[in-house]
């Protein structure tokens, strides 16, 4: 007979997420009850120093097990590279006894919950962006799959009765939040995707080689759309130069300066709206 989360694999590749499949996961299990029908996901990190290049050091620990306690550990390792080693479709040691947080009920927490832990130190260091969006990624779609709201996506330390503190350097509510802009994002359709990538480079340019917001190569530098308004915003509404930043350009000068500074493909539909604008004024009764 099929372990209750025999799904795991399956659900979390059509995620589009990176699977690893343990030898022997599908047949793994503690002892104890099944989790036959798990209410949320308990978020976890090892403790682990881990890298980019050994990125999931503490799989096998997970699938072995401590002296003080049995394995497996955990469902599934979620590697600093964000690459998922599922590890377990069967009942696991990860989260002992569980208060009630959120909407999920006190009670056995190893069978209440799909447990993820997060391969990484957890007090000097943090999870890497990929560990993060992997996780969003890996929650919501087993939510999903198991009918549950996101709400019940809980931190270990929100449920622990012994003072657990992973994951540490993760703000559960703002966790929560991602995962709910995750899900509007997995509702759109592709058209509505590509207009809002679209709109995103526009205004922010390309990104950097690791996904960082670096802005467009413009004649003072890498700047952002967004930002070179900012600053012309800031500068028109200064009431005396004593308030603009030093070296600031105030009044036309700023517009000018501006626009020379946008690629000429951003600045013409920018400058053509304020057009329409000013000739809107000028036709106005009154103008």
């Amino acid at each position: 007979m099929a372990l209750p989360l025999a799904w795991l694999a399956d659900v979390l590749r059509a995620a589009g997420l990176a699977v690893v499949e343990t030898s022997g996961w599908e047949e793994r299990t503690a002892s104890g009850v099944q989790p036959a029908a798990a209410v949320g996901v308990l978020e976890h990190h090892t403790a682990t120093p881990a890298s980019y290049e050994n990125p999931a050091p503490s799989v096998q620990l997970c699938i072995d097990g401590r002296s003080d306690l049995k394995g497996p550990l955990c469902h599934a390792v979620i590697g600093f590279d964000g690459v998922v080693h599922v590890i377990a479709a069967g009942r696991a040691n990860h989260a002992g006894e569980a208060k009630a947080s959120g909407p999920n009920p006190a009670g056995d927490g190893n069978t209440l919950y799909v447990g993820f832990e997060w391969d990484y130190q957890g007090v000097e260091q943090g999870p890497s962006p990929e560990q993060y969006g992997a996780a969003i990624t890996a929650t919501a779609a087993v939510l999903r799959h198991l009918g549950r709201p996101l709400e019940a996506a809980r931190g270990h330390k929100e449920t622990s009765v012994t003072g657990k503190i992973d994951p540490g350097h993760v703000d559960m509510d703002r966790f929560r939040a991602d995962l709910v802009t995750k899900d509007q994002e997995d509702e759109m359709t592709p058209e509505q995707d590509a207009m809002l990538r679209r709109l995103e480079h526009e205004l922010l340019g390309p990104r950097g080689p690791e996904g960082q917001i670096q802005g467009w190569q413009t004649a003072v530098g890498p700047r952002t759309i967004v930002a070179m308004l900012v600053d012309l915003v800031n500068s028109m509404a200064a009431s005396n130069p004593q308030a603009a930043p030093r070296g600031a350009v105030q009044g036309p000068d700023a517009i000018k300066a501006a626009f020379e500074a946008m690629p000429a493909d951003q600045a013409a539909p920018l400058l053509a709206e304020l057009v329409r604008i000013q000739q809107q004024r000028q036709s106005a009764p009154g103008a």
